[in-house]
């Protein structure tokens, strides 16, 4: 996750900028002093806008640093890497330790009835979810998709290709209705394995869940927490 972090980018900047300013106990007013840019430039950074080189510069020296091009230092994007990571570290335990029973899925958006259809055709089992903060007509809208999904599933391989790109089509239909109520569509997929308390048979069985879940389209997502264990 850290590896994406772009130290040269305006929302990093405004993270790390106000950062540094309110940990020192600065106003805006005195970063721009010592930065010897205005009041607004400061606000425009901190507001995530872009900037230019010599502006990034400035907001260097401002914030302490000896060398102006910081920000583009491997030395310097390396500590902020093992920053995030550390911080990840500990969210990672606070959150085991909240959750016990639960664990990480990575997540992307669906944006296409394909997308969707996917979770039917490569699951085995599945485990939908719509957030309670969508509206009472999306949550109808985003139920009928999951029943499509799991009746899409149950005809395994036995549809014709034709017939799946019918599917697909009605899929993506369905999301546009369910993006038009201000939402978004995720999905995730975990590989494990499963054994029955009454099979004779104690070999594990590979499984691959599907998860999807529902959310408000200012929610983005790229993971989820779901159950560790399989009911």
């Amino acid at each position: 996750m850290t590896a994406d972090i772009d130290t040269k980018d305006p929302k990093f900047l405004a993270f790390w900028t106000k950062c540094i300013r309110e940990t020192s106990k600065w106003s805006q007013e005195a970063l721009a002093e010592s930065s010897g840019l205005d009041v607004r430039t400061i606000q425009r950074i901190e507001a995530g806008h872009p900037v230019s080189v010599t502006t990034r510069r400035a907001l260097a020296r401002g914030l302490g640093y000896t060398s102006s091009d910081v920000f583009e230092d491997p030395e310097f994007i390396k500590g902020v890497h093992a920053l995030f990571d550390g911080l990840r570290k500990v969210q990672d335990e606070e959150v085991q330790k909240q959750f016990p029973d639960h664990m990480r899925v990575g997540v992307a958006r669906v944006t296409t009835g394909e997308g969707l259809a996917r979770v039917a055709y490569e699951a085995s089992a599945y485990l939908f979810h719509a957030d309670e903060a969508i509206t009472s007509e999306a949550k109808e809208l985003a139920a009928s998709i999951f029943d499509f999904l799991r009746d899409l599933g149950d005809l395994g391989d036995d549809g014709s290709f034709s017939e799946r790109l019918r599917y697909q089509r009605s899929l993506g239909e369905l999301l546009e209705q369910l993006e038009a109520f201000g939402t978004a569509c995720y999905s995730g997929f975990r590989t494990t394995k499963m054994v029955c308390a009454n099979w004779v048979d104690k070999t594990p069985h590979p499984l691959t869940i599907g998860y999807l879940t529902v959310v408000p389209v200012e929610k983005v997502l790229t993971e989820m927490m779901v159950p560790r264990r399989l009911s």
